[in-house]
């Protein structure tokens, strides 16, 4: 009889423990099409979910930029998709990058300005999005003129607010929908990374990244998630492999 009960007691413990649900990991970015879809969909979306998605119930949330970095500093969220490593916020990154941000873009009226360079910047009020970090690209006599949306900002140049603006590629079709201005690149390209917050958890999840995303470069995996070859070759994440042993020459 207590053998029985034994294994009524272990059958009922088992499926208590089966029933636990998975810790909720929150995950905030800014909407980057085809990179991180308000549906859920995406590249980046979907790297999160081949990292953390046995381990954790994800939760996923479409904001601004300065919301999402916010909801990571403070702590109601746990990871911020997409972020500079040289930030001055209290973030925690990993060792290993995400993607690789195409070069930041001039929007800027010919008729006007003729923009080839950074340089020619100097002195010019420009418009980008704020806690981007946009401004270290900046000439120190520009004048950065920060927005939350960088949704339709060529109309800041219409109306004479600001000389031009700057973009990244992703948002090049956000700023200027209509192509009324010219574009000109004028930065260079800079890793991307995933950022956690300043915490125990965070230091775990960054643990966990650098672990999981080089055994999903090294078995291939990774390479599904990205729109197409060009897009992974250019995120040059098989750069983070270790380099393999050479052979001994045979003499």
């Amino acid at each position: 009889m207590d053998k029985i009960i034994i294994c009524i007691a272990a059958l009922f413990m088992g499926h208590s423990f089966a029933a636990q649900p998975l810790p909720v990991l929150t995950v905030a970015s800014e909407e980057w099409q085809e990179y991180t879809n308000a549906d859920g969909t995406g590249t980046y979306w979907d790297i999160v979910r081949a990292v953390y998605g046995k381990h954790y119930q994800l939760e996923f949330i479409s904001t601004s930029w300065s919301r999402a970095l916010t909801l990571v500093e403070t702590r109601r969220a746990d990871i911020l998709v997409g972020s500079y490593k040289n930030t001055n916020r209290k973030l925690i990154f990993p060792q290993h990058h995400l993607d690789i941000e195409y070069p930041l873009y001039a929007i800027f009226d010919k008729n006007v300005h003729n923009i080839k360079g950074i340089d020619d910047l100097a002195g010019l009020t420009v418009a980008g999005k704020k806690d981007y970090g946009l401004q270290k690209f900046l000439p120190s006599s520009s004048h950065f003129y920060g927005v939350g949306y960088i949704d339709n900002v060529a109309k800041l140049i219409e109306k004479k607010r600001v000389d031009l603006a700057v973009a990244y590629q992703t948002n090049l079709y956000l700023a200027d929908p209509d192509k009324r201005y010219s574009h000109q690149i004028i930065g260079t390209e800079a890793p991307l990374y995933l950022a956690f917050s300043h915490s125990a958890k965070g230091e775990k999840l960054k643990k966990l990244y650098d672990q999981k995303i080089l055994k999903l470069v090294a078995d291939g995996t990774l390479k599904q998630y990205f729109i197409n070859v060009d897009e992974y070759q250019h995120a040059q994440l098989d750069t983070i492999l270790p380099p393999k042993p050479s052979l001994p020459v045979q003499k």
